[in-house]
């Protein structure tokens, strides 16, 4: 039975939204949080612990491989015990790991837990996404990954000052600053790890807040992605699928010039003499306000498949023009700027390529694809690692990240009418 009721359609995403985001939102911050909590601690633990910065540097590198090596045992998990346990499962082991860092006591048991916390991370994103693409209709799931990848994006704004204060209020307590850190930030971890498992339904049919006829309605648009009996949807379908492997390349390249936005660019701007670094950390604080904007906008505006692979298109030539701009202007406020304008669509390309698997996807397939995204994404923040380290010219690194941007928009071209793996022709066509 089809239900044309745009009434029920509206009401029934107005509730989904309200329902299901804001808790999942609150766990996309916290996860970028715990992510930022030893660079915000690293200034005082350092001297108390004798821990170099070139460790510091080492243990971030073992959560990167942490989080690797658990990526797709993490998907398995994830189909073993349904979305909403294994998601409070990863809050809660992450949680309590981001505590144990508070009992630290040198770089050997700094690298045992920055291990750890990388391999408990390694399946949340894909988890939340999985868990939202079997909730939301093609139509609306962009308004809600968009909305999740946006929140992510405040933390760095916010975390900065909500660090000095916690350290403040640690020196108030008579606590050591950083061990009070990170108790604040893993104690309402673990609260959260236990909400979710226990409020979260499993599936619609399980939401008792849906009335019937917004559930009905609800299960009439999911049942379009069921897949195809027809069609197999084996775990290994998701690593072997050619369109997924070329948006786990695009979101690779967004991670490499995510991570050389945070990593190498401010430092090689500032030993240029470009720009003052106050203005500099200005400029980009207005881009991740615009960003954050942005992605919410792209979410709202774009609403089919056709158009998110252009919006990534666009966004990626754009980016590579920008990245282009920067390595041959002269000038540095233009190069700076130029950079602002990368940083500013970065957080809508990244939402637009979680935005896009789940029209690949479905079923076991959708779980290892979605795996196969985290670890590219991984990859290639790594990446931006190794190009600090093998060019130590600023140009040429910005102009290898304009090739790899042109490609990936390329790449995105591509996608446009690929068939979903997993999901009937029937299926693939309300999102063309």
């Amino acid at each position: 039975m089809y239900y044309d009721d745009s009434v029920i359609e509206q009401s029934t995403t107005q509730m989904l939204l309200q329902r299901l985001l804001p808790l999942l939102c609150l766990l996309a911050m916290a996860h970028m949080l715990n992510r930022l909590g030893l660079e915000y601690a690293a200034r005082d633990m350092g001297p108390a612990l004798g821990i170099t910065g070139a460790q510091f540097r080492f243990a971030g590198i073992l959560f990167d491989l942490g989080y690797l090596a658990a990526g797709l045992p993490a998907a398995w998990f994830l189909l073993r015990f349904g979305a909403p346990r294994w998601i409070g499962g990863i809050v809660l082991a992450w949680g309590a790991i981001a505590l144990a860092h508070a009992l630290l006591w040198d770089a050997r048991s700094l690298y045992a837990m920055h291990l750890l916390l990388g391999a408990a991370e390694a399946g949340l994103v894909p988890a939340m996404v999985f868990y939202l693409a079997a909730w939301m209709p093609e139509r609306h799931r962009s308004k809600a990954i968009a909305a999740l990848i946006a929140a992510t994006t405040l933390v760095p704004l916010l975390g900065g000052p909500g660090s000095d204060l916690i350290l403040l209020l640690g020196r108030w307590f008579g606590l050591p600053d950083w061990r009070f850190l990170f108790v604040i930030e893993g104690l309402p971890t673990l609260w959260i790890g236990l909400h979710v498992a226990w409020v979260l339904p499993r599936t619609p049919a399980d939401a008792s807040w849906l009335p019937a006829s917004e559930r009905h309605w609800l299960l009439d648009q999911l049942r379009r992605n069921v897949p195809s009996p027809a069609v197999a949807t084996r775990f290994a379908d998701g690593l072997r699928d050619a369109p997924t492997r070329k948006l786990a390349i695009m979101h690779g390249v967004i991670g490499l010039v995510g991570g050389s936005l945070g990593l190498w660019v401010p430092l090689a701007m500032q030993r240029a003499g470009y720009v003052p670094p106050v203005i500099g950390t200005v400029i980009m604080v207005v881009a991740a306000v615009i960003g954050t904007a942005g992605t919410v906008a792209a979410g709202l505006l774009l609403d089919r498949r056709a158009q998110w692979c252009r919006a990534l298109a666009a966004g990626f030539v754009l980016a590579g023009i920008c990245l282009a701009t920067a390595a041959v202007l002269p000038y540095g406020i233009a190069a700076v700027l130029a950079l602002a304008i990368v940083a500013c669509i970065a957080p809508a390309i990244l939402a637009l390529t979680w935005v896009l698997a789940p029209c690949l996807l479905a079923g076991a397939a959708a779980a290892s694809g979605f795996a196969l995204l985290g670890i590219t994404g991984m990859l290639g923040t790594l990446g931006a690692v190794g190009l600090a380290v093998v060019w130590h010219d600023a140009t040429a690194r910005c102009m290898i990240l304009a090739v790899a941007c042109l490609a990936a928009a390329w790449l995105a071209r591509k996608l446009e009418g690929s068939r979903p793996v997993g999901l009937s022709a029937s299926a693939a066509s309300p999102g063309e």
